[in-house]
């Protein structure tokens, strides 16, 4: 399996569930035209319920041209339960999946994973891991920062 975990794009203020920004809006397309570039295909989406992690899932699906239903969990949320969110992510039985959420979801599900992935994740940043039987594997991480 591989999954891509993503932080969402940056994100407007004012609101207690703001949407993306103009400028997290052009990374989280950039991010969806990287994953295209990289040959990725998921088959399953996940994400919090926050506005600025659908709008960042959607936007990249839009991207590679894939318009899964994505499966909104509280265990994605900010502070998401680790082990929580690893027991989903490992139940999905897919071959690629990929999971927007917050810097400190995010990070935590990655150093759950794999001790070895980042797990200080800037807005759309993208780190991708392997799992070959019970270990996951870090492939690579690109930061969507700037576009």
């Amino acid at each position: 399996m591989v999954l891509y975990l993503i932080r969402h794009g940056a994100y407007a203020s004012g609101d207690s569930d703001p949407g993306l920004s103009p400028f997290g809006l052009a990374q989280a397309r950039a991010a969806g035209r990287f994953l295209r570039a990289q040959g990725a295909r998921p088959e399953a989406v996940l994400t919090s319920g926050y506005r600025r992690a659908r709008e960042t899932a959607a936007a990249i699906q839009e991207e590679l041209g894939t318009a899964l239903d994505p499966l909104e969990s509280r265990d994605f949320t900010p502070f998401g339960d680790p082990a929580a969110m690893r027991a989903t992510v490992e139940a999905l039985g897919v071959g690629e999946a990929l999971v927007v959420g917050h810097m400190c979801s995010i990070g935590e599900l990655a150093r759950t994973l794999c001790p070895q992935a980042p797990h200080a994740f800037g807005t759309c940043m993208i780190v991708a891991l392997e799992r070959e039987d019970k270990d996951w594997r870090l492939l690579w991480a690109q930061r969507m920062e700037t576009v």
